[in-house]
């Protein structure tokens, strides 16, 4: 058991400490995920709502190839 305990003491040592983040950083990067997380569901419940009709309109126009 010696042996895990130096392993753990030179392990604990090497590791880099965690810097110091700004509480309003952390406010902006959570805000700028849940903007993109609600412009991506948006995107998405659009796409469920009118796939159809867009891939339609791209068969008629022969751009369907592209995808």
């Amino acid at each position: 058991m010696a042996l895990f305990r130096v392993a753990a003491k030179g392990y604990i040592r090497h590791m880099k400490q965690l810097s110091h983040m700004p509480a309003a950083t952390i406010t902006k990067i959570a805000l700028g995920v849940a903007l993109l997380a609600a412009a991506t569901g948006l995107a998405f419940a659009s796409w469920i709502d009118k796939g159809a009709a867009i891939f339609m309109a791209t068969v008629e126009s022969g751009l369907a190839w592209c995808f």
